[in-house]
């Protein structure tokens, strides 16, 4: 069943991808970013001294396509890679790719010439509006590589947090629920109410607003909503048309059962809508 597109809001959804990237992965937004970092991964001041990103043009074929992924890609002082990437929708093998991403952020750091002890570790921030791990009621899942009876690690050069916005209701961290409530948010008193008791969020929800105000990003925005809206239609009308062939190959087998039987044709036809010619052909 396709998935209905959303509609134009005042507020743009900070869960939204493209807005997720223009909230966080923007330089003049880092002071959100390093906020966000530190309540997810616990991350001191010496680590969030210096955060450089990457990849900050949002590219004409993203807004085209949903299948792109919009990510938010930083590094951090001492040299760690973080990816970040906000999933509305269930993707198809979900775990799988995120693991070839994952997998990625490491093999990227060699170059020519380099050696392995060079490599930094990856942490990949994945949130989620889906169970995507349905094993665990945790709304945040942490996953590294383990020695399975001992637990001790292999290294730390891998990292995969999941955040699930469909459990927050099990997060007992103060400072990552208020971020992931204000995710989750899409009515202004939503937003407001949580504003009022942390300045942090208040800062994530005015810079929201003046996003929300873009001319140019509303448009864009508009620009992924409409070809969210194309591919709805093509689904439905693609599955209208299987639902129809199906129905047709029923009705056909059923009329077949029938003139084996001797049954009439006109009675055939009565029944099945199918005609004369239709069923003389069987």
């Amino acid at each position: 069943m396709p998935i209905k597109p959303k509609k134009m809001p005042t507020i743009l959804p900070p869960k939204d991808d493209f807005v997720f990237k223009m909230l966080f992965g923007e330089k003049r937004n880092i002071h959100l970013l390093k906020e966000f970092l530190r309540a997810v991964l616990h991350l001191g001041a010496s680590e969030l001294k210096t955060v450089s990103l990457e990849n900050t043009h949002l590219k004409a074929e993203y807004l085209k396509d949903k299948l792109n992924i919009l990510d938010v890609k930083a590094e951090l002082s001492n040299g760690k890679i973080i990816d970040i990437e906000i999933q509305v929708e269930p993707f198809p093998e979900m775990r799988s790719r995120v693991t070839y991403y994952e997998s990625k952020l490491i093999t990227e750091q060699i170059g020519e010439g380099c050696n392995y002890s060079e490599l930094k570790p990856a942490i990949s921030i994945i949130i989620v509006n889906y169970p995507l791990i349905t094993e665990s009621k945790k709304c945040h899942t942490r996953f590294r590589m383990l020695e399975t009876e001992e637990g001790f690690l292999f290294n730390d050069l891998q990292e995969i947090n999941v955040l699930d916005l469909t459990k927050i209701a099990t997060e007992k961290d103060t400072d990552l629920l208020n971020w992931l409530q204000f995710l989750k948010s899409e009515k202004e008193a939503d937003f407001m109410a949580l504003a009022a008791k942390n300045p942090i969020i208040k800062q994530a929800y005015d810079t929201l607003k003046v996003i929300s105000a873009d001319k140019n990003a509303r448009y864009m925005y508009e620009s992924r909503l409409k070809g969210e809206r194309d591919q709805y239609a093509r689904e439905h009308a693609a599955e209208a048309r299987g639902e129809a062939r199906g129905e047709t190959r029923s009705k056909i087998s059923i009329a077949r059962t029938m003139r084996i039987k001797g049954i009439p044709s006109a009675v055939i036809a009565e029944i099945t809508n199918l005609s004369g010619a239709e069923i003389e052909a069987l």
